[in-house]
């Protein structure tokens, strides 16, 4: 059984699976997931979401393998965290460490939950890696999708009366506000890059990068639940720790739907901690390009990290984060990370990349239309293989 991601690929994943000799069948909970999973073997579920890990349990013995993809909301908690133990293996796809030309396989949990090793010493050896290709802009396609897919979560809403989303703001908001924010980001692209580059020139700085409002990174692999309180968090320790002539640049997430005003929050917490006239908020920018002229990186656990780490940047974790591992991020509390951060090991994190692409990630991507097709057989490959 699956549960997979909004758009085409959930249809192609499941061809794929049948194509291998599997029979397949597609969990649908509200009505974006019957238009993104048309076809064969939809197994509904129209109860309340109390009672879905009791059905769970009750039908999970007609299945070997169950798919979710991420962790968040309580349909896939059930599948995840169980009231008794499944009878099944349990697999989890999510979008790849390394994006956007990766995405991830692994059992049983992703992010903080991976099987992967925490001691350095795990990677010791490079593993050999197959070329890969890369898979070019994902956004257009990635928010039109998540846009149709709430807008008919919200139409079917009748035939679902008692459907829970994974996040806590309302899908049909959502959906408005990512149109809103993506067409409005391509009207003030230029002005909002310049702002970008402004602040970049004021001075010295260490980057801040937020997370999408609701993730199970950080409702389920955190003590700092959401963004204000990782916000709050960073903005008292650099006002009474960082050297006055350092800055803070906070960077927005891509796909925040814009249903919270980030920036007007980042200048409330600013201004609560006596240092609003250093803290810049950007909505716009390659991350690149304002992580390498930055003194540090500091993340909740987003995987943004990985490139940072991967250009040689300094990195801060605060939360439970796969890669938050010594030789890579700064070890040391973050009072001390604005005084000469730590710089992680370049042929150590050569390695830790190999090891994790090597073990978890499948070269393609779930929303770009030319790679959808390659990316339902690669991984329907790969889940046959690691199921013998």
């Amino acid at each position: 059984m699956v549960s997979l991601p909004f758009g085409p690929f959930g249809r192609l994943f499941c061809a794929a699976l049948r194509e291998r000799g599997a029979q397949v069948d597609h969990l649908v909970v509200n009505a974006g997931d019957v238009i993104s999973r048309r076809g064969p073997g939809a197994v509904v579920y129209r109860g309340p979401v109390e009672q879905w890990p009791f059905r769970l349990s009750s039908m999970a013995g007609a299945y070997t393998d169950i798919v979710v993809f991420g962790e968040s909301g309580p349909y896939n908690a059930a599948v995840l965290r169980p009231v008794r133990p499944l009878p099944v293996r349990v697999w989890v796809l999510e979008n790849g460490y390394f994006r956007p030309d990766w995405v991830t396989l692994e059992r049983d949990g992703v992010n903080g939950s991976s099987a992967l090793p925490r001691d350095p010493a795990a990677y010791a050896d490079t593993p050999s890696l197959k070329p890969f290709h890369a898979v070019g802009r994902v956004t257009p396609s990635l928010v039109a999708q998540i846009s149709l897919y709430y807008l008919v979560e919200l139409l079917g809403r009748p035939f679902f009366p008692v459907h829970r989303p994974a996040f806590a703001v309302q899908p049909w908001r959502q959906c408005l506000a990512h149109i809103w924010r993506y067409g409005t980001q391509a009207v003030t692209y230029a002005p909002r890059l310049r702002a970008v580059r402004r602040a970049i020139g004021r001075g010295p700085y260490v980057a801040v990068c937020l997370q999408r409002e609701g993730d199970s990174q950080l409702t389920r692999h955190s003590d700092l639940t959401d963004n204000r309180a990782f916000l709050d968090r960073v903005i008292a320790s650099f006002a009474a720790h960082a050297p006055r002539s350092l800055r803070l640049i906070v960077k927005n997430h891509p796909l925040d739907p814009g249903v919270l005003d980030m920036g007007r929050i980042t200048r409330g917490v600013a201004r609560v901690h006596g240092v609003a006239n250093r803290v810049d908020y950007v909505d716009a920018g390659l991350l690149a390009e304002l992580c390498r002229g930055s003194r540090g990186l500091i993340v909740n656990n987003s995987t943004a990290a990985l490139s940072a780490l991967g250009w040689g940047v300094p990195v801060k974790a605060l939360g439970r984060a796969l890669f938050d591992i010594d030789g890579l991020t700064d070890p040391r509390p973050l009072d001390a990370f604005w005084h000469d951060p730590i710089q992680p090991d370049p042929d150590l994190f050569e390695r830790f990349r190999a090891h994790v692409i090597a073990r978890t990630q499948i070269n393609g991507n779930f929303h770009a239309p030319a790679w959808r097709a390659r990316t339902a057989q690669s991984l329907a490959d790969a889940l046959v293989e690691r199921a013998d």
